[in-house]
């Protein structure tokens, strides 16, 4: 609990991805992140990305997704240049101006679960270099609970699993 006013330096954070790839050109997205962020220590199941075909365009058919949980311990306002990181990873396997690989880093505190974005939205709160923060779960009652702009995936059960083990590894 926090009392009166003054300044506190935030708690450290644990840093996931989220990665959404075309399975035809790429097979094992985690050996291109391994520089990054080093290998997973938590890994959700992957899963076929077609509950909405908002990155069909761009992507291609065959898109496949997963969480990755990492012991990289952070600040919160650092996950930007992760972000940003992860940006020119992507670039770099575009294929006719077209990503086949989108990897959103985001960050497990004790209260929440928050992805980084390079676009803007009512919901979301600008960090810095052309970075959002977009607050997709929240905790209460010892659960994680969505919001109505929470992404469909982030509230499938086993991706809900995959979040209380990031913040087990956290705590």
């Amino acid at each position: 609990m926090v009392y009166g006013g003054g300044l506190r330096k935030p708690l450290k954070v644990v840093v996931f991805n989220a990665v959404l790839y075309n399975e035809d050109y790429i097979k094992d997205p985690d050996k291109h992140l391994d520089t990054l962020f080093g290998s997973p220590v938590y890994r959700s199941d992957t899963f076929s990305f077609e509950h909405t075909s908002y990155y069909v365009p761009e992507m291609g058919e065959n898109l496949k997704k997963y969480f990755a949980g990492y012991d990289l311990f952070i600040f919160p306002d650092e996950i930007k240049n992760l972000k940003l990181s992860t940006v020119d990873l992507e670039r770099s396997f575009m294929v006719g101006g077209k990503r086949l690989l989108n990897v959103d880093p985001g960050y497990v505190a004790l209260e929440k679960v928050v992805a980084a974005s390079t676009k803007n939205f009512s919901h979301r709160i600008y960090i810095g270099s052309n970075i959002y923060a977009d607050l997709q779960l929240f905790r209460k009652k010892g659960k994680y609970r969505s919001l109505p702009w929470t992404f469909f995936d982030y509230k499938l059960d086993f991706v809900l699993k995959f979040f209380d083990n990031m913040r087990r590894n956290l705590l």
